[in-house]
C-alpha cells in the first residue's frame, strides 16, 4: 500500500506538469542535480520565450540515509532569452525567469545547522513557493542539449509538530535558498 500510494502520487504530479504547457512540447529533458532526479518538459512560446515545468523526486536526507523515503516537487518556469553566442559548432545560451514550486518535502531541520549524520523526522510536509531560475543551455546542433542552471526558491513549508498532537507547523522553507547553490544538469530531447 505505501508503494501504491507514492507511484499514485507521483504519477499524478507528472500528469500536473504538463498542464501549463500546451501539447507537442518542443524537448523533453532528463534532469539531474544533488536535489534529486527527475523530467522536464519545454515549450518556446516565441523568440526569446520559452515554459519550462520539472517534474522531480526530492531526495534531501534519502542520499545521506537520514530519512527513509523522498519527496516530490514540481516547478512551472517562464524563462527569458538574455543573450544567445553563437560558437563553432555549438550556441550557448543564456536564459533566467520566474516560477512557481510546490510540493511534498522535507526541509532542512532548524537548528541542527549543517549536520549531516544524525537522523531526520519522518515528517514531510506541503511546499510551496516562488522560484528565480538563471543558466545556459548548450545547443550542439543536433538532437540533444545540454542544460546548466541554477534555481532558488522562496517559500513555506507547512508539516505535521513534530512535538505531537494534531498541530500543523508553518515555516520558511529554507531548504529553497540553502540549495539554490546545487548544479543542475538535464539532458534535453528534441522532439
Amino acid at each position: 500500500m505505501y508503494r501504491t500510494t507514492h507511484l499514485l502520487k507521483a504519477a499524478l504530479l507528472l500528469a500536473l506538469a504538463a498542464v501549463p504547457l500546451r501539447v507537442g512540447a518542443q524537448e523533453l529533458g532528463l534532469y539531474n542535480s544533488p536535489k534529486g532526479i527527475g523530467a522536464t518538459l519545454r515549450q518556446q512560446e516565441h523568440d526569446g520565450i520559452f515554459h519550462s515545468a520539472l517534474f522531480y523526486v526530492d531526495i534531501y536526507g534519502v542520499a545521506t540515509s537520514r530519512c527513509s523515503y523522498p519527496g516530490y516537487k514540481l516547478n512551472v518556469s517562464r524563462q527569458y532569452v538574455l543573450k544567445s553566442i553563437p560558437r563553432n559548432g555549438y550556441t550557448m545560451t543564456f536564459y533566467a525567469g520566474p516560477g512557481l514550486s510546490a510540493g511534498y518535502v522535507r526541509d532542512h531541520d532548524k537548528g541542527r545547522g549543517l549536520d549531516m549524520t544524525s537522523l531526520m523526522s519522518d515528517y514531510q510536509g506541503v511546499m510551496a513557493g516562488l522560484s528565480g531560475d538563471a543558466g545556459c543551455r548548450f545547443d550542439f546542433g543536433g538532437n540533444i542539449a545540454l542544460d546548466l542552471s541554477l534555481m532558488a526558491e522562496a517559500g513555506v513549508h507547512v508539516r505535521q509538530d513534530t512535538k505531537g498532537g494534531n498541530f500543523l507547523k508553518l515555516s520558511i522553507y529554507n531548504n529553497g535558498l540553502i540549495q539554490s547553490v546545487f548544479p543542475q544538469l538535464t539532458f534535453l530531447f528534441k522532439l
